[in-house]
């Protein structure tokens, strides 16, 4: 795996900016201030036409877990190369920089043709992996947390 850094430090502070949380089902726990969790969106978000392709051919993705002020909060999204979330994504070819900062989360991808790839929960990860996204649903996880923070991916034929 190659590490990309700035990519995944330049989604996270677009995130935060934009003050998204990629949360889905039941409630986060509440912030370190003591404050209620802000809630999910269950509007669609955009597709992919803000992605680039890299020099491989491939589209740039983030999977990211926390945000950049806060690398333990309970959020989850994948994100275009322009940081904006994604639901649904056309099948093919992706670079999917994983953005993990957290030593209590992790990420996960999963779903068809036998795409399983994932950080580890403890320490932090900035790897990238190439994946080949099949028309079907993938589901974007934290194992620890999977109740909370979990968020599905449609892949269109």
């Amino acid at each position: 795996m190659h590490r990309s850094p700035t990519a995944a430090v330049a989604a996270l502070a677009l995130l935060a900016a934009a003050n998204l949380v990629g949360c889905t089902g039941g409630s986060a726990p509440p912030a370190a201030d003591g404050s209620a969790a802000p809630a999910a969106s269950t509007a669609p978000l955009p597709t992919a036409p803000g992605s680039s392709p890299d020099s491989a051919g491939s589209t740039e993705l983030t999977g990211m877990v926390g945000t950049a002020d806060d690398p333990d909060a309970y959020a989850i999204a994948l994100l275009d190369a322009s940081g904006s979330p994604v639901t649904t994504l056309p099948a093919g070819d992706y670079s999917l920089t994983f953005s993990d900062r957290s030593d209590i989360h992790n990420i996960r991808i999963s779903g068809p043709g036998g795409v399983d790839e994932a950080t580890e929960v403890r320490g932090s990860d900035e790897s990238t992996v190439e994946v080949s996204l099949e028309p079907g649903t993938y589901t974007i996880v934290c194992d620890p947390h999977s109740g909370t923070m979990r968020v599905e991916l449609e892949v269109t034929g």
